[in-house]
């Protein structure tokens, strides 16, 4: 039941998109990259104070994620769980359907996405028992 897996992002609430994202620049010389958004595309709000990646370079979107809270995002999408909300780490796997099988058969609450935030990546959002909010990814396909 092993699962090979890395952290592909850690999402952090920002009141103020900018300023983090120029705080996180500025002071620990990280880059930002533009998002690129899947043509499957849910409700992510896109606009520059809105949401920034700063990008790590092993992909097109790990990294950081920086996005402004918005109260709405859970019920535009159809998610249970508000992931711009409290931030999240995003775990990424080799296979999505077999995290999701668990999460079914043990009867825990989830929500399953196909491809609508970043290119080629499903999500799963599901908090821990402490209350923390996990995104799980796995490719599309």
């Amino acid at each position: 039941m092993s699962t090979n897996w890395s952290i592909h992002h850690v999402n952090l609430e920002a009141r103020d998109v900018r300023a983090t994202a120029a705080f996180y620049g500025t002071i620990l010389g990280m880059q930002q990259a533009d998002w690129v958004f899947p043509a499957s595309r849910g409700y992510l709000p896109g606009a520059p104070d809105k949401l920034a990646l700063m990008a790590d370079g092993r992909d097109s979107h790990s990294g950081l994620h920086l996005i402004a809270p918005d109260e709405t995002f859970a019920e535009k999408n159809g998610l249970a769980f508000n992931p711009s909300i409290g931030g999240h780490v995003a775990i990424q796997v080799d296979d999505l359907d077999a995290v999701i099988a668990r999460l079914r058969a043990a009867g825990i609450r989830h929500s399953v996405t196909g491809e609508f935030a970043i290119p080629g990546l499903r999500h799963v959002y599901v908090e821990d028992p402490s209350g923390n909010l996990v995104e799980v990814n796995g490719a599309v396909g």
